[in-house]
C-alpha cells in the first residue's frame, strides 16, 4: 500500500516537473477555442468572412495557465520587495 502511494506522488511530482520545464521553455500553447483555425473565426454562413479570435487577438497562440501563474507570482513578489 505504502508503495502505491509512493508512486502515485512520485508520478504526479514528474508531472509537474513536465509540465514547469514546459512552460519555461515554451511559454506558448495552441489556442483551444472549438472554431479557431489560426487565429480566425469563420463564418458559418458566409464561409469567405472571418473575424479575429478574441481569446487569442488572433495570433492562434495563447500563454500557459502555468505560464500565466508564474508571472502572478513574480510580479506579487516583485511588488512585495519594494
Amino acid at each position: 500500500m505504502t508503495t502505491l502511494v509512493a508512486l502515485a506522488s512520485l508520478t504526479a511530482l514528474g508531472y509537474a516537473a513536465f509540465y514547469i520545464g514546459a512552460c519555461a521553455i515554451s511559454p506558448w500553447s495552441v489556442c483551444r477555442r472549438p472554431h479557431c483555425a489560426n487565429g480566425r473565426i469563420y463564418s458559418r454562413l458566409f464561409p469567405k468572412t472571418f473575424r479575429e479570435c478574441p481569446r487569442c487577438n488572433g495570433t492562434g497562440r495563447r500563454i500557459r495557465i502555468g505560464r500565466r501563474v508564474y508571472e502572478y507570482l513574480r510580479s506579487e513578489r516583485k511588488a512585495g520587495t519594494r
